[in-house]
C-alpha cells in the first residue's frame, strides 16, 4: 500500500484521472508498466485484468487528459516500484500457497467449513489465526473486500458485503436471493472454528464438520418455499339471537343515537335536482334540507326528568306547603305613618289562626317590656326600684 502510493505521487503527472478510474492496487500497477508514457490509449492493450467498460473508461480519459509525459528518470523509478510491487504480490502468493497446504494443521475446523483455500486467505487478511478468532462475525463477512469504481454505472446487479466469500464456488452457484445470507452463515461459522482452531481444543476437525452440516441444513431450511394458504371453510353460522343489554338504560342509550328526522333529512337527496351547496366548504352538503314541498323539521325536545331521593322529595313538599306567597313578596313593607316596618308572613298567617302574638312587630298598643326580672328588696342590684314598663 505504501508502494501504491508513491507510485500515484509519480504517475498522477501524466495520467491524473487514472486513480479514480482503477481502485485496486495491483490493476493500477499493471495499467502503468502497459501505458507507461503512451498518450494514445488506442495502442495501449489492457485486456485480461481489466473489464471492457473501465477499459473504455480509462481510453475515453487518456484522449481528453491534462497530463504530461514524465521526464525519463521519473518514469524509471515508477517502473521500477511497479515491479516491486509485483515481485511482493508474488511473494505473497507462495506464502499463501504454502499456508493452504498446511492449513489442515493450521486450523483443521476452518478448513473443514469452508475449504484450505478460503481458509489461508481469511488468515491471511485478518492478520494470523488468532485475530481472525478474535474478530466479530459481521467483520468476517467483509474481509478482503475492495472498492469498485462503477464509473457510473448501476448499483443494482452489485454485489456488495460479500467479501472473500463472494469468490467461492458455494456463493457463486447459490441463488441470487439467497447470496447474503448463504454470507452470513459461513461468516458466523468460521467464527465459530477459528476460535475452536485458536484453543486447539479439536484438532481432528469434528466440531468443523459438524458446524458445516448444521449451516447446510439451516440453508435447505431458507430456501424452502412458504407453506400454501390453505382455504378455511367458513364457520357454522350463529342463529342464536344476540344478545343485548335490555332496560331502561339501553332505550335512553338508543334514543342518543337514533336517526333524527333533521340528519335524515341531511343524507337524503333529489333526484334530478341541482348540485347540493357545502357547508364552508367541508364537502358536507344539506341535502334535501330547505327544499321547498318538506314543510318546516320539528326538533323533538324531551323533557328530561330529575330523578329525586326521598329525603328531597320530602323536603320540597314542605317548602311547597310553608310558601303560599308569591317569589316577589318581600319581609320589608312601606307603612304611610310609621315608614319602614318588618313583615313575617307566616307570624301573620299564625295570629290569624288564633296564636298568642300581635299582628306586628312594633304594634302601637306594645311597649317596651324589661328584660330585667325584679328582684327582691335586700337583693337588688340596680337599687329598690324597678323598671317601669314604657307606654
Amino acid at each position: 500500500m505504501n508502494l501504491h502510493k508513491y507510485i500515484r505521487d509519480i504517475y498522477v503527472t501524466k495520467f491524473p484521472e487514472l486513480e479514480n478510474l482503477i481502485l485496486n492496487p495491483l490493476d493500477y500497477v499493471k495499467c502503468i508498466l502497459k501505458i507507461k508514457n503512451e498518450t494514445d490509449m488506442n495502442k495501449v492493450d489492457l485486456t485480461g485484468f481489466l473489464t471492457q467498460h473501465t477499459i473504455m473508461a480509462i481510453t475515453l480519459a487518456g484522449s481528453s487528459t491534462t497530463g504530461k509525459p514524465l521526464p525519463e528518470k521519473d518514469l524509471e523509478r515508477a517502473i521500477e516500484t511497479c515491479d516491486l510491487v509485483m515481485k511482493l504480490d508474488e511473494i505473497k502468493t507462495k506464502i499463501l500457497k504454502y499456508v493452504e497446504s498446511r492449513m489442515q494443521f493450521i486450523a483443521p475446523n476452518l478448513c473443514e467449513v469452508v475449504g484450505s483455500t478460503a481458509a489461508a486467505q481469511l488468515i491471511a487478511a485478518a492478520g494470523g489465526l488468532e485475530a481472525l478468532a478474535s474478530t466479530p462475525a459481521c467483520n468476517i463477512q467483509v474481509l478482503g473486500a475492495q472498492r469498485k469504481n462503477l464509473l457510473g454505472f448501476s448499483k443494482a446487479v452489485q454485489k456488495t458485503h460479500l467479501g472473500l466469500f463472494g469468490t467461492m464456488d458455494m456463493v457463486k452457484n447459490a441463488p441470487k436471493e439467497f447470496q447474503v445470507k448463504l454470507v452470513r452463515l459461513l461468516s458466523t461459522n468460521c467464527a465459530k472454528a477459528a476460535r475452536v482452531d485458536s484453543l486447539r481444543t479439536d484438532l481432528t476437525g469434528s466440531i468443523g464438520r459438524d458446524l458445516k452440516n448444521k449451516m447446510y441444513a439451516r440453508f435447505d431450511k431458507i430456501q424452502e418455499p412458504p407453506p400454501p394458504k390453505l382455504r378455511k371453510p367458513l364457520a357454522a353460522p350463529d342463529d342464536k339471537p344476540k344478545r343485548r343489554r335490555g332496560g331502561k338504560k339501553y332505550r335512553n342509550l338508543k334514543e342518543k343515537t337514533a336517526m333524527t328526522e333533521f340528519r335524515r333529512q341531511a343524507n337524503r337527496m333529489k333526484f334530478g335536482a341541482e348540485g347540493e351547496e357545502e357547508y364552508r366548504d367541508t364537502g358536507v352538503g344539506f341535502g334535501m334540507l330547505g327544499n321547498s314541498g318538506l314543510g318546516k323539521v320539528k326538533v323533538q325536545v324531551k323533557d328530561r326528568k330529575i330523578n329525586l331521593t326521598k329525603k328531597q322529595k320530602i323536603e320540597q313538599a314542605r317548602n311547597m306547603g310553608n310558601s303560599n306567597a308569591s317569589g316577589l313578596t318581600s319581609s320589608i313593607i312601606l307603612n304611610s305613618t310609621r315608614g319602614i316596618e318588618l313583615y313575617n308572613p307566616s307570624y301573620v298567617q299564625r295570629v290569624s289562626e288564633g296564636t298568642k302574638g300581635t299582628d306586628t312587630f312594633f304594634n302601637a298598643a306594645s311597649g317596651f317590656s324589661t328584660v330585667l326580672k325584679a328582684k327582691q328588696p335586700g337583693n337588688n342590684i340596680l337599687g329598690n326600684f324597678a323598671v317601669p314598663k314604657a307606654k
